[in-house]
């Protein structure tokens, strides 16, 4: 037997939690929007998009319906057809999630109506430019035919040059960054 004394456990010291994450709330004076259900938004997904529109997440579900009509597309040309239902797929169970997010009071794009809009809206002078360069090349090509069967073998050059504009995109914006933090250096 030992002859220690019977002392009482102390608990170990508890971590403390980090505090939650608050939702974010509405302004007074527009009205927090309806609970919205997460069975209708998963039914309206099985047309990819269709549920986020429910759900008021416009940007979404334009990417959701863009990124499985490209997938078709992809399919009968490049024998991509895993796409389809992963698509199909992510579609549904995103469409679930955002539901229960907006209904937890979580705001996961701007509402309507809101402040927190772009100041200058920089991408309307190159989507335009698109626009315009896209229109041409197409009624150019309603008079003039152009081959572009040479697109089937080449487009993942799509993807080399969106990266690489992203990659130019982000040493640009590093350098403004830094010369916006020597000016402010220098006028201290």
């Amino acid at each position: 037997m030992s002859s220690e004394p019977n002392t009482p456990l102390t608990p170990a010291p508890e971590t403390p939690q980090p505090p939650p994450v608050p939702p974010v709330s509405y302004p007074p004076s527009l009205p927090a929007p309806p609970r919205k259900s997460p069975g209708l938004a998963v039914v309206l997904s099985f047309f990819p998009g269709l549920g986020h529109l429910y759900l008021g997440l416009y940007q979404r579900g334009t990417a959701f319906f863009v990124a499985f009509a490209a997938s078709i597309l992809l399919s009968d040309k490049a024998d991509l057809g895993i796409l389809i239902p992963f698509v199909w797929f992510f579609a549904l169970i995103d469409a679930y999630r955002q539901s229960q997010f907006i209904n937890l009071g979580y705001v996961p794009e701007p509402y309507p109506g809101a402040a927190a809009r772009k100041a200058a809206h920089k991408g309307n002078l190159r989507f335009g430019l698109f626009l315009v360069v896209v229109g041409l090349v197409l009624l150019y090509n309603q008079f003039y035919p152009i081959d572009l069967s040479f697109m089937v073998d080449w487009w993942p050059m799509l993807f080399v040059l969106a990266g690489g504009y992203l990659i130019l995109r982000h040493y640009l914006d590093r350098e403004k960054a830094r010369r916006a933090d020597i000016e402010e250096a220098e006028r201290l």
